[in-house]
């Protein structure tokens, strides 16, 4: 029997935002407390910030949309969270993933844990700034060798890190340039199973835009 799971990140006006994204507001704009007749929320923020799927337009400028994509893309089936322990700032490599090459051709989405959630709460200054990065070469492997992948996970802010940008912005190119790939980032998988029978992301679907803050859900086998 599979066993439903969260895999994204509560939105809260704490929740870390990659350096130059603005971050949330939530304000009220009526309130029962205050004698209104409901409750209501002013919600800002940028398209960036919480768990969040990045579609092709974020690095092509006629890319596919999140909005355009179908309700088929957004059902992934056989995922798996790969271990890849890595400090602050270092690159994710081509020999981290060759070690679940067989898991890998069995997914149609990966899902990279890191372990640098950890510091989302406790050093979210490291969280932000000196995240892992998926190095060029490691993005080309999956593109390259693996065909039926569909989508890509991490455990960071971002599969880009601020301390190796053209690294991250070459691996998030590579991988975008299948129009129906995606890439979700800032994902919880602390303390998650490592397999799942599908997993679901639920973007907010607004239309022309790049990125969307979404809701995952993984059914763990």
């Amino acid at each position: 029997m599979t066993k439903p799971v969260i895999l994204s990140h509560t939105l809260e006006i704490s929740s870390p935002v990659y350096p130059g994204m603005r971050p949330i507001s939530i304000m009220p704009i009526k309130s029962i407390s205050k004698g209104d007749s409901s409750n209501s929320w002013y919600i800002s923020m940028g398209n960036h910030v919480g768990t969040h799927v990045d579609s092709q337009r974020h690095f092509y400028q006629d890319g596919k949309s999140i909005s355009e994509h179908g309700v088929e893309d957004f059902v992934l089936s056989k995922a798996v969270i790969i271990d890849v322990p890595k400090r602050p700032s270092e690159l994710i490599l081509r020999s981290d993933l060759e070690k679940y090459q067989n898991e890998i051709s069995e997914a149609s989405m990966i899902m990279i844990r890191t372990g640098v959630q950890t510091f989302r709460t406790n050093d979210p200054d490291i969280y932000i700034n000196k995240g892992p990065c998926l190095s060029s070469s490691a993005a080309r492997y999956l593109s390259d060798f693996y065909p039926n992948l569909r989508a890509l996970g991490i455990d960071s802010i971002s599969i880009s890190s601020p301390e190796h940008r053209e690294e991250g912005r070459e691996a998030h190119k590579i991988l975008l340039k299948n129009p129906k790939f995606l890439i979700v980032e800032d994902m919880n998988l602390e303390s998650k199973p490592r397999f799942y029978s599908m997993v679901i992301i639920a973007p907010l679907l607004i239309r022309d835009i790049d990125s969307s803050p979404c809701t995952v859900i993984g059914f763990a086998d």
